[in-house]
């Protein structure tokens, strides 16, 4: 067989995927030196189809003496963006006075900076020769870095028109697209390289990147897997991915994803940051502050990451280590608006409202990182609300709520879930949530007291109180029950009908499957759990139904108190708290909460329930805690009503009310509704039925 018959032969079995056919029928040519370079070419275009990136740059390394195996393996590493060896190489190339040669020295002087002398360079060889696919891309990519985008994008298709396999033109097609906010004609480029070299890993990443800006993180997850299938170790991917993971609240895949970019690039600041900002979304802000000082000491002028830092050694109340870091930061960047914002938010913290309110007006938004401009809002609003000044205060609250709605996670938040969740739940109790009757020998949940009401309605700090007794295991905010009404939805008939028909052992099932989750967190002397999650109002006749014995603790407050408070609060924004971004939609949420639980009540009356008053609580603290540990069963210990103390031995607070309950106890809380009556006069007719059967 002749040499081109053999290379056709190559080229046909490698199109057609029959690698191992090409491997045999290149290795035969192989063995007669010397081998052409057409053959060279081919051997490593098959090492890239094979994924077998390092044995097809040692070809070309190898060979890199031959004209057109530089070339390819320039192009190769300046699209992948591996500059230092693109660099080494063009240096280590013979010189041969050719246009090859004008080529080399513009992508040097590309990657310098001088993209303007690079695009002299490729216009001088397009003079000579119109023709060269290389120099319209190399062309191109120097306009496109002077912000000529209209003529990059024709100097690139112009490359492909002549080369149509110039996989790294058209990739860099979908750059320009991306940047003119052609997102269909971006990814069609960028599909269409990665369908040339599926192991480009440069043009996957930018897929998945292009997918994380449109919202679709999802498909931006399976790109990211592609990249990690060519390069395990892909810290860019890797990063990209935890960050994915933690928008979608898959928090385990999320750690793992930056803990092994960690380990691909350690000295990557942007890794360290990212997960300390999981860790402090999982409320684990001892290790979220581990990351932020790891990314500080890799990158201490970034002051985005000291902000970072300060605000979560806030969060854990360690006020005089703060104010060290915004002293160091200050002394390196006395004029930065992230760390004087941070500085703003101690000043507010240790009381002085004035200070805090003049710094807050001194900074320029616009000069803050982005990430910031949501908190900026919330944290202007409560200072001037702490200083009389309720309008500005009002209008920065809804500044701030409105750009929580236009978060990549807002935007992917089912709105209607609690809704339809509620509505399945009215339904069953108005048929008579019918379940079969239970023997005394069933767990029927007597060590079992689920503290519910609304969000903001005192459940935090009776929470930390009663955790104070030694015989009380406290459960805070953890989706334990609401497994267990997963589990139950994927039985026939849904959550919560499914229950009326479960079996002796299907109900042993669901139970021993919440108390399984119970395990990590509970000892022997703990008598009682008390499992907490205002919101989880709404699964109150699914929980008696479960576990008929099980108390309930039922924190009021008053309902004007309530919405304000929701509507004041910057929420990790999920199904729930979503509806807390309008004052309209807030009302709406307490009604229909509040309405159901009332018919919960009036279907289930043996549900044992105790109300506790939160205004009552901070007025006769001893006795209201005196009367619910006698519905408990629990005997009175005093320092209960310590709170602090209890704080002190916790690790964190899982809930927006930490800074409010870590403080002595204060009444300005009550009532505060006063203050912003005008806003909620045209609520007044939905929660004044509230108001007057709560007694207040």
């Amino acid at each position: 067989m002749t040499d081109q018959n053999l290379l056709q032969l190559a080229k046909t079995q490698i199109a057609d995927g029959d690698f191992d056919g090409a491997e045999v029928a290149l290795a035969i040519r192989a063995r007669i030196q010397p081998v052409p370079e057409d053959v060279v070419l081919l051997l490593a275009e098959l090492r890239f189809k094979r994924n077998q990136l390092a044995d097809a740059i040692q070809v070309l390394e190898q060979n890199k003496g031959l004209r057109n195996c530089a070339t390819v393996l320039r192009e190769y590493y300046i699209g992948e963006r591996f500059n230092a060896e693109a660099g080494a190489l063009i240096q280590s190339v013979p010189k041969s006075g050719s246009s090859d040669d004008l080529i080399d020295q513009a992508a040097m002087l590309q990657m310098a900076g001088d993209v303007r002398s690079a695009a002299i360079l490729c216009r001088k060889v397009l003079v000579m020769n119109p023709n060269n696919a290389y120099a319209l891309n190399h062309l191109g990519r120097a306009l496109f870095n002077t912000g000529a985008g209209s003529e990059a994008i024709a100097a690139f298709e112009a490359a492909v028109r002549i080369k149509p396999d110039y996989y790294q033109a058209w990739h860099n097609i979908g750059h320009v697209r991306r940047a003119q906010a052609d997102f269909k004609g971006a990814e069609s480029a960028y599909q269409k390289a990665i369908a040339l070299a599926p192991y480009y890993q440069s043009a996957v990443l930018n897929l998945a990147l292009l997918q994380m800006s449109q919202g679709d993180n999802v498909k931006a997850s399976t790109s990211l897997q592609a990249v990690l299938t060519i390069n395990p170790k892909h810290a860019e991917a890797l990063l990209n991915l935890g960050i994915c993971q933690q928008i979608e609240r898959n928090y385990t895949e999320a750690e793992s994803a930056f803990l092994s970019a960690s380990h691909a690039a350690p000295n990557d600041a942007r890794i360290w940051r990212h997960l300390g900002s999981l860790y402090r979304e999982l409320q684990d802000n001892r290790k979220g502050i581990e990351c932020f000082e790891k990314a500080l000491h890799i990158e201490p002028l970034t002051s985005d990451i000291r902000a970072e830092l300060i605000a979560t050694l806030e969060l854990v109340n360690e006020l005089d280590q703060a104010e060290s870091v915004i002293a160091e930061g200050l002394a390196l960047q006395p004029d930065d608006a992230n760390i004087l914002f941070e500085s703003a938010k101690i000043f507010r913290r240790r009381g002085n409202h004035e200070a805090a309110y003049a710094r807050f007006h001194s900074i320029v938004q616009a000069k803050l990182h982005p990430r910031l401009h949501q908190s900026f809002h919330y944290e202007l609003a409560t200072t001037a609300d702490r200083l009389g000044h309720y309008g500005e205060a009002f209008e920065a609250y809804q500044r701030g709520n409105a750009m929580a709605l236009t978060s990549i996670r807002a935007r992917n938040t089912n709105k209607s879930a609690l809704i339809h969740q509620m509505d399945a739940v009215e339904q069953w109790l108005r048929t008579g949530a019918e379940t079969p009757e239970y023997s005394d020998t069933e767990d029927l949940g007597d060590d079992l007291c689920f503290l519910i009401g609304f969000p903001r309605s005192g459940t935090t700090l009776l929470d930390v109180m009663l955790d104070g007794h030694s015989q009380v295991l406290s459960l805070e905010e953890k989706p334990t029950l609401e497994r267990v009404a997963f589990k139950l939805d994927q039985l026939p008939g849904h959550y919560p009908f499914a229950l009326g028909k479960c079996s002796v052992e299907m109900r042993a099932e669901l139970r021993e499957f919440y108390r399984d989750q119970l395990v990590p967190y509970r000892n022997a002397e703990h008598r009682l759990v008390i499992d907490k999650m205002p919101i989880r109002t709404i699964h109150a006749a699914f929980i008696h139904r479960l576990f008929p014995n099980a108390r309930f603790l039922f924190a009021e407050r008053h309902p004007c108190d309530v919405i304000l408070s929701n509507f004041m609060q910057q929420y990790a924004i999920n199904e729930a708290m979503i509806h807390f971004t309008q004052l309209d939609n807030t009302v709406k949420a307490y009604d229909r909460v509040m309405r159901l639980w009332q018919l919960s009540r009036q279907v289930l009356p043996a549900m044992r329930v105790h109300s506790v008053r939160y205004e009552n609580l901070l007025e006769n603290t001893e006795q209201i805690l005196r009367d619910t540990c006698e519905f408990l069963d629990l005997p009175w210990q005093s320092g209960m009503q310590d709170h602090q103390s209890t704080i002190a031995q916790r690790q964190h607070i899982n809930t927006n009310s930490y800074h409010q309950v870590a403080q002595p106890l204060y009444q300005r809380s009550k009532y505060r509704w006063l203050n912003y009556q005008s806003q909620l006069n045209p609520h007044m007719s939905v929660l004044q039925q509230h108001i007057d059967r709560m007694g207040y």
